[in-house]
């Protein structure tokens, strides 16, 4: 189907003239990057003990820039006329806090100061930003300031990793204040019959350009996209399945994808053939229940087998005709009072190149904690919380620490838990910049991390069951902007996703270089968004082929020169490891499989993607 070029030409001048607005309340005059620089001295702060009233007290734990000797810092809060700003940030006083001094204009972002103005501080505590300003070498306590959120509106925690990364490289160091690309046009397919479960991409290929793989109890589909058409292949790959829920893995142990699908009733294995077609074949004994399937390596020697997420404990299951799942763990129940169960997330969560389980229920989560061979820990309560139905979660990196996190969306709200190591999560949500005031904190249906601009940095994709899709460009370091260039109410390529859509992914189903959007509409018809190409479309696609013999997951991590770029969460046979940079160079990548020492491979972007094929270093 596509769009002609003078239309496509078209759409793409709107996303360059309308590009401005992908600001919204971000100032693009005045960024961590431009505060970093302009500022003389840059403080880290910690609590100090017993101010006395109408004083803030601070110890200097670091001085970042600037020659202090200062070991504390005072703030007298008696001064201001907005006595409830100050006691908002007498509130915070525990609270990690930032200082950036300098000769401030009277409007950040200004050209120049003004002159004979008095030296300023801007503080930052927790979430919230206020003016201090110097009086006879005391700071004053001046106002809680609106307008510097448009410069950072994150977490002090994430804006001292970002002030250090700046400081560690002032040229490169950016914090984008808008997407910088847009769709291209749509592409339309034919239509799903029934209750569609899921889309996901799926390499069948073993490429890294995956099909289209789209889940529903009247018939699944795949699909094949290019930048003009979307094919539908299931009968020429002779795929007879009806998907509940689903796995794609090499459990025949043949270097090819085979497809585990749950009907409701049974487990049915398709097995691909040399040809590309499937065979299907009984792969339980029985199988009642089972909310969603995932690949995992089980036993010693390890094989290919299936993590079963019910609403009890999960089950490990080698597929066959005989197989009968057991528990993945022994130990109390300790889910009874945490609500719904939903499907488990499984990675390695820790950082031990093991795999570890995650099972979420409405009001918190169980935490398996992986061994290795598809053996677990007794579980141990988790913070992870779904929230209200209907709820999902998905896995990314939005702190760019190489520790993965988890987003989970919720009738109520969404919720953002920042992995802090060892099964432990914090809920971030009220930390990342526009998501929880544009609409993206409740609601949607699904959430998917990706690149959808070619930065480097983990974005976000909510769907909407009653409204458009959002995008949510990163900004880095666990804050983001909602992308207006990218906003269907705007752009009107589709205007049928204002009724929502029932599924959806994201991945580079062209190979261009660019990760698109396909989603299943309310009335079934499947459809592509294609992001507008650019300059700047270099990306690593990094995935374990089947024939590696390990299902994965894998957790790859990557940076560009001196910028850390996070991890990723790699499976065999699922959506590649989307790695960008936004401009020509190096890239390294590192990764480990279980029970083996870490390896690394650098590459250079310099026009074209790359493909990355993980191995295990030895045979196992």
């Amino acid at each position: 189907m596509g769009m002609n070029l003078r239309f496509r030409a078209l759409v793409g001048l709107a996303c360059l003239v309308g590009a401005p607005l992908a600001w919204g309340l971000i100032n693009p005059h005045f960024t961590p990057v431009h505060l970093v620089g302009q500022s003389e001295e840059i403080l880290v702060l910690c609590a100090g003990s017993n101010p006395p009233p109408g004083r803030l007290i601070y110890r200097v734990a670091e001085v970042l820039k600037g020659k202090s000797d200062k070991t504390s810092v005072e703030v007298d809060l008696t001064t201001t006329g907005f006595k409830d700003h100050a006691d908002k940030a007498a509130g915070a006083e525990d609270k990690l806090a930032l200082m950036f001094m300098a000769s401030w204009s009277e409007n950040p972002g200004a050209a120049d100061p003004a002159d004979g103005q008095r030296k300023k501080a801007y503080l930052h505590i927790d979430d919230a930003w206020y003016v201090l300003e110097q009086d006879k070498g005391v700071w004053k306590f001046d106002k809680e300031s609106r307008e510097l959120l448009a410069t950072w509106n994150g977490g002090s925690d994430m804006l001292l990793r970002a002030a250090k990364c700046i400081l560690n490289d002032p040229d490169g160091a950016v914090v984008p204040v808008k997407t910088g690309t847009c769709w291209s046009h749509a592409i339309k397919g034919g239509q799903v019959k029934g209750k569609v479960i899921a889309v996901a991409p799926v390499d069948l290929k073993q490429n890294g350009v995956p099909l289209i793989f789209v889940a529903s109890d009247a018939g699944d589909r795949l699909l094949e996209c290019t930048d003009k058409a979307l094919t539908d292949v299931t009968a020429q790959r002779k795929l007879a399945s009806k998907s509940l829920a689903f796995a794609w893995c090499d459990l025949a142990g043949n270097g090819r994808l085979d497809l585990a699908s749950w009907d409701g009733q049974r487990l049915t294995i398709h097995t691909q053939g040399t040809d590309g077609t499937f065979t299907a074949s009984v792969g339980a004994r029985e199988l009642a229940e089972c909310l969603a399937l995932a690949p995992l390596d089980i036993g010693t020697p390890p094989r290919p087998g299936l993590l079963v997420s019910t609403t009890g404990v999960p089950l490990l299951l080698i597929p066959g005709p005989d197989a009968v799942g057991k528990k993945v763990a022994e130990g109390a129940a300790l889910g009874s009072d945490l609500g719904r169960a939903g499907a488990c997330l499984m990675a390695d969560f820790n950082g031990d190149s093991l795999p570890d389980i995650i099972q979420p229920f409405t009001k918190g989560s169980l935490f398996y904690k992986g061994m290795g061979g598809g053996v677990f820990q007794a579980p141990v309560a988790c913070a992870v919380a779904l929230g209200s139905d209907p709820a999902s979660a998905c896995i990314g990196d939005w702190n760019n620490d190489g520790l993965l996190d988890v987003y989970c969306t919720a009738s109520d709200t969404g919720r953002l838990w920042e992995n802090q190591g060892n099964g432990r999560f914090v809920d971030r949500m009220k930390l990342t910049g526009e998501l929880p005031y544009t609409g993206g904190e409740s609601s949607a249906i699904a959430a998917m991390a990706c690149d959808i601009n070619n930065d480097g940095w983990q974005d976000l994709v909510l769907l909407h069951d009653n409204g458009y899709p959002q995008i949510y460009f990163s900004r880095g370091f666990r804050a983001f902007g909602l992308s207006v260039s990218m906003d269907l109410q705007r752009v009107p390529l589709l205007p049928e996703a204002e009724s929502g859509v029932t599924a959806g992914c994201v991945a580079d189903f062209t190979g261009a270089g660019a990760q698109d959007l396909a989603m299943v509409m309310k009335d079934g018809q499947c459809v592509v968004l294609m992001r507008m190409p650019t300059e700047a479309d270099l990306c690593a696609r990094v995935l374990v082929p089947a024939s590696a013999g390990y299902a994965g997951p894998v957790r790859v991590t990557a940076t560009a020169g001196k910028r850390p770029l996070g991890s990723w969460n790699v499976t065999a046979g699922g959506t590649p490891a989307f790695i960008a940079r936004p401009d020509a160079g190096p890239l390294t990548i590192k990764w480990r499989f279980p029970s083996q020492t870490e390896q690394s491979k650098t590459i250079v972007l310099e026009s074209k993607p790359v493909t990355v094929m993980l191995n295990p270093a030895a045979s196992r």
